[in-house]
């Protein structure tokens, strides 16, 4: 695969360089935009990494003119992005760009965007040959590992120091890595310490190089995690066989994690869809109610689309807003337990009747609890607390203050809200402005006083709702 890297800067652009060549991709490089267009055309890439503020002709002219050519405009390009350019990446992707990398990029950010943007077939034929770091400070001992290893086929990369050491397990992330004890800067056991304590990096492989009666370095090596030791002078046979039998077992680690991976990927899905359809089978049954109370048409929705908005305004976290609002559709479920003569009854109620009506939060509570599902019963719950009010006088057991449930106290006030302004049976819809008058009097006596003031402060984006789900 012909990776096509367009960077001014030549420390990024050997970073990328290094990550891809280690892993057998062949590189071309480009330092400004007429360059880059000539390498575009005359070897067609099968991917781009460019940087967007080029010298001369910049990233976005350079992507348009490749976006708009019947030669090229199949090619994909990641813009590199600096981090204070965060609030154009918009022109970007308008101007033509595939994806975007924000720098300082990290070496999994590359290769994902290979693994995405790539050309499939060429990713497989490719076999990135396993990348050994040396870091040891004495120059003839990382040549003596460096003339071993390399005509087996590995990637050698070299530090002279613990501090550079760590700089390319970042940036580069060898499979395998073999640390000195003692080294300038940062020594070879808090090398070591790092690479262990930080899960990114802990799965690679650490071979310690001792001196041969190092006891006490050893025991240190071996409490923060290294795999194995290798001591002065180096066998060798001994070095080939240590560093082979480590890598396959990292890659039998490595081919069962990604085992894991494809199995949570699969269950996860699985939970999502078992999600989707519980979420549309409480939406079903919401609907029950209006084929009885059908004049009040999406009443159930529109409810829960407020007590999304009110509950993300009081702090909720996204789990618990969808949560909260999946289970207040269901707040009139038992109506289907009353008379449709009595919901539909084109004049006021009388005493009787509504002592009918309210038994409609008891029978919603009795069909939705203990069913085994948190869900449901939180559905359950506001069913039997939303018409309970803040000074006791409400249904069914002139519940006060905190002693009904918050996500009752939500949906009593969004309930409120669209029952008063829609047409019901035995009057007209009144005004938004006077049923929000109505709202803000009865705050802390009908209504939780911090709920009606998060209403309130949410009042267009409920508005939007209430005429964009119209009855």
């Amino acid at each position: 695969m012909r990776i096509l890297v367009v960077e001014d800067d030549p420390k990024s652009a050997r970073l990328i360089k290094d990550i891809l060549e280690l892993r057998g991709y062949v590189v071309i490089e480009a330092s400004n935009g007429l360059s880059a267009m000539r390498i575009i055309n005359d070897h067609i890439p099968d991917l781009i990494f460019m940087d967007m503020n080029l010298p001369g002709m910049d990233g976005i002219t350079l992507t348009k003119l490749i976006k708009t050519s019947s030669k090229t405009n199949n090619i994909p390009v990641i813009a590199l992005t600096a981090a204070a350019m965060k609030g154009d990446r918009s022109r970007f992707i308008q101007a033509g760009c595939d994806d975007y990398i924000s720098k300082p990029f990290h070496v999994k950010d590359i290769l994902d965007s290979i693994k995405k943007y790539g050309k499939a077939e060429e990713q497989k034929t490719i076999k990135h040959p396993p990348i050994v770091l040396v870091a040891d400070d004495r120059p003839e001992n990382i040549e003596l590992i460096s003339a071993t290893l390399s005509p087996m086929g590995y990637a050698i990369i070299k530090s002279a120091n613990g501090v550079q050491a760590m700089e390319k397990i970042r940036t580069l992330r060898p499979d395998i890595a073999m640390i000195n004890v003692f080294m300038p800067e940062l020594n070879g056991i808090e090398v070591c310490k790092s690479i262990k304590s930080d899960e990114q990096y802990a799965s690679i492989p650490v071979i310690m190089i001792t001196a041969l009666n190092d006891a006490d370095s050893k025991m240190k090596a071996l409490s923060v995690g290294a795999d194995e030791f290798l001591t002065k002078p180096i066998d060798r046979y001994e070095l080939m066989v240590r560093v082979g039998n480590l890598l396959n077992v990292k890659k039998h680690i490595d081919n069962l994690n990604n085992q894991i991976v494809e199995k949570t990927k699969e269950l996860k899905k699985v939970i999502l869809e078992l999600k989707e359809a519980n979420i549309n089978i409480v939406y079903r049954l919401s609907r029950a109610v209006e084929y009885i109370d059908n004049d009040t048409g999406n009443h159930n929705i529109r409810v829960s689309k407020y007590v999304m908005s009110i509950a993300d305004g009081m702090g909720f976290t996204k789990e618990e807003v969808e949560k909260i609002s999946i289970a207040s559709s269901l707040h009139d479920i038992g109506k289907i337990g009353i008379s449709s003569l009595i919901l539909l009854k084109p004049s006021s109620l009388t005493a009787e009747e509504f002592e009918q009506v309210k038994k409609h939060t008891q029978i919603g509570s009795t069909l939705l609890t203990n069913s085994g599902s948190k869900l449901l019963d939180m559905a359950g719950q506001i069913a039997l607390t939303h018409h309970e009010r803040m000074d006791g006088t409400g249904y069914q057991h002139g519940l006060k203050t905190d002693s009904i449930p918050v996500e009752g106290r939500i949906t009593a006030l969004a309930d409120v809200f669209d029952s008063m302004t829609i047409k019901r049976p035995y009057r007209d819809a009144l005004p938004v402005d006077q049923t929000v008058e109505y709202i803000k009097s009865k705050a802390g006596t009908q209504f939780d006083a911090h709920i009606t003031d998060v209403f309130l402060r949410h009042l267009k984006d409920i508005l939007d709702i209430k005429y964009m789900i119209k009855a």
